[in-house]
């Protein structure tokens, strides 16, 4: 074989050589953005299967409204500012509340209304949240709806734009509501305009972080121990008399 004919064909071994490396390449590289892209999928919906779901110690008082909790002509009432997503907000509900339930709302001393926030119209998982808490409210189960959501929490609200609308029926099937009403009720969503007046009473009382109380009308910021709420209500009930 002449020199000539061989470099030829040497130069062509390795142009074939550097296609199927370029292949092999943009192989990897789709296969790289294949698996980003179905995580992305994935991360945005969040569809925990009953065994994955903390069950809570459920609210015992009686609902009153969409939303209130306990006797509503109670001589304290609390209007709570809150945010599903909130850590603190979570606290509250799973600890604090539940005193409060034992000690006042039970004995028809408090009621609680929940508010939420203006901002949880920017994080489209806790708007779905706070939607479907208030169709379940429809049906008398907002306060159970609403402590499945804090229980799992932390699992819910990883990613602020994720879809949670499965999880949320799934909820609504472990608390056995209407699911035909309860998924017309999410489809065509009756309660954004509440959830619009809660932001603008929000914005009007200054509210600037969550949970925020008002225990007839006399503001407590935060979650704080539980006999600063002891003392908040005390206080409330010398002045009513």
């Amino acid at each position: 074989m002449s020199s000539r004919k061989y470099l030829k064909k040497r130069r062509q071994k390795k142009q074939q050589q550097s296609l199927i490396l370029i292949l092999i390449m943009g192989g990897g590289v789709g296969l790289v953005v294949g698996a980003i892209i179905s995580a992305a999928i994935t991360s945005s919906r969040v569809n925990l299967k009953p065994r994955q779901i903390t069950i809570p110690e459920y609210t015992q008082a009686a609902q009153y409204g969409i939303r209130g909790l306990g006797d509503p002509s109670a001589p304290v009432v609390i209007t709570e500012y809150s945010d599903y997503s909130c850590s603190h907000c979570g606290n509250f509900a799973t600890e604090t509340k539940k005193l409060l339930e034992r000690e006042y709302i039970l004995t028809g001393v408090v009621a609680l209304e929940y508010h939420t926030v203006g901002w949880v119209t920017e994080r489209p998982a806790v708007l779905q949240a706070t939607e479907a808490a208030y169709c379940a409210g429809e049906q008398g189960s907002f306060w159970q709806f609403h402590d499945l959501i804090f229980a799992n929490q932390r699992s819910l609200f990883v990613n602020p734009a994720a879809d949670v609308s499965r999880t949320m029926n799934t909820f609504a099937e472990m608390l056995e509501l209407d699911m035909d009403a309860f998924k017309r009720c999410v489809a065509e969503r009756p309660h954004r305009d509440l959830i619009d007046a809660d932001r603008d009473a929000a914005n009007e009382l200054e509210v600037t972080g969550t949970p925020t109380f008002f225990i007839n009308g006399v503001i407590l910021r935060g979650n704080q121990p539980y006999e600063n709420f002891r003392q908040a209500i005390e206080d409330a009930l010398v002045i009513g008399n």
